[in-house]
């Protein structure tokens, strides 16, 4: 929707990018409070009115004409979907045994992609087709429709009472070095995806390759392809193993190798480039298992909200990452490689964070 959406508010390329942010920001401020939401009150009402809230959000984004209201609905729809990934792993967390974990999220996060690859070709002809506003507003009719999926299909457990207890744990979690650096990782190597795969790539291969915008939204959904087939699998190898540190190594230098030739390798012949995009995510999607360490250390009273923890700041690095590769696009005037040059750096410095995190054999490390 780039190019429409700078033609319909006259903006600039940063300015469209701190668009795009605006979502990340509200997902990310949004994600401690909804986590102590979700363990307290359940998941069934939250995510119900929370889909709600998004489907409004996009009828009036599907309406706006200034930039400021585009920036509100950005900000409410980021807000509300901070609820999806967090109440969904808690209940898994729930309703499955913690040595099935790492599948759960891998499965969850199958599902989820499922948005990003209609976002993507199919999106792509429906705005050639009808305009973005009226995409926006068919998105807008299938959340409702969604909403009442999720009423009649979702049951909770008895939430949390004992407030004080669980405040107490949630400080000691908030103490915990291990937590903070699974974040930290886990932010580092979402940032590229948010960046890249969800913002810049296809104005990227359109300029670079000459592609049309429908054949280069293809080639960026293989990503969201690859993140869909490698969830589950990686989780479940994690899972069968019984480790989370090896998988997670190997996707990291994985995914560098991957998006290094995506960006930077000179003109790649087009089964080349289909096959870096598809690997790019594959390996990006080990970055899951960061979900499975947190609850593995984290009591399930507030689990929920140790993952929102860690959600938020996955989600504040792809928002820092958008805003400053726009920033970077105006100023060098469409130079990508010195543009995307931070996402390569955000793998190196995954790997010294990862150098720091424990390893938990898919086990309880903190019952209590």
């Amino acid at each position: 929707m780039i190019p429409e959406l700078m033609g319909s508010f006259d903006v600039s390329l940063a300015r469209l990018g701190s668009l795009s942010a605006c979502y990340f920001y509200a997902y990310a401020l949004a994600q401690i409070p909804v986590g102590w939401l979700i363990d307290h009150y359940g998941s069934r009402y939250l995510l119900t009115a929370a889909c709600l809230t998004i489907s409004f959000g996009s009828l009036v984004f599907a309406n706006a004409n200034h930039m400021l209201l585009a920036d509100m609905c950005r900000v409410l729809i980021g807000f509300s979907s901070a609820f999806a990934f967090v109440g969904c792993l808690k209940l898994g967390a729930t309703w499955f045994p913690n040595h099935k974990f790492g599948f759960i999220v891998g499965l969850t996060n199958l599902l989820g992609v499922t948005g990003a690859i209609i976002g993507g070709k199919p999106a792509a002809y429906a705005v050639d087709a009808y305009g973005w506003r009226q995409t926006m507003l068919l998105s807008a009719i299938i959340g409702a429709v969604l909403a009442f999926i999720l009423w009649a299909i979702i049951k909770d457990k008895a939430p949390t009472k004992n407030t004080h207890k669980t405040n107490s744990k949630i400080l000691a979690v908030l103490k915990c070095k291990q937590t903070w650096l699974v974040a930290i990782f886990g932010g580092l190597m979402v940032a590229p995806i948010t960046t890249y795969s969800e913002l810049w790539g296809v104005s990227f291969l359109i300029n670079n390759y000459e592609l049309s915008r429908p054949s280069a939204a293809q080639i960026t959904t293989l990503t969201f392809i690859g993140i869909a087939i490698g969830g589950p699998t990686i989780g479940w190898l994690s899972d069968y193993l019984r480790l989370r540190k090896i998988p997670m190594f190997i996707g990291t230098i994985g995914a560098f190798c991957s998006i290094g030739g995506i960006l930077f390798a000179p003109m790649l012949p087009l089964w080349l480039l289909y096959l870096l995009h598809l690997t790019f995510g594959f390996f990006t999607s080990s970055m899951l298992l960061c979900y499975s360490l947190i609850s593995e250390a984290t009591p399930t009273s507030i689990r929920a909200t140790t993952i929102a923890l860690t959600n938020s700041i996955v989600m504040l690095f792809g928002a820092l990452l958008q805003t400053i590769s726009g920033i970077l696009l105006d100023y060098s005037h469409l130079d990508y490689n010195l543009s995307f040059a931070p996402l390569i750096g955000c793998y190196l410095l995954a790997l010294i964070c990862f150098y720091f995190i424990h390893e938990t054999n898919c086990c309880y490390t903190n019952k209590e």
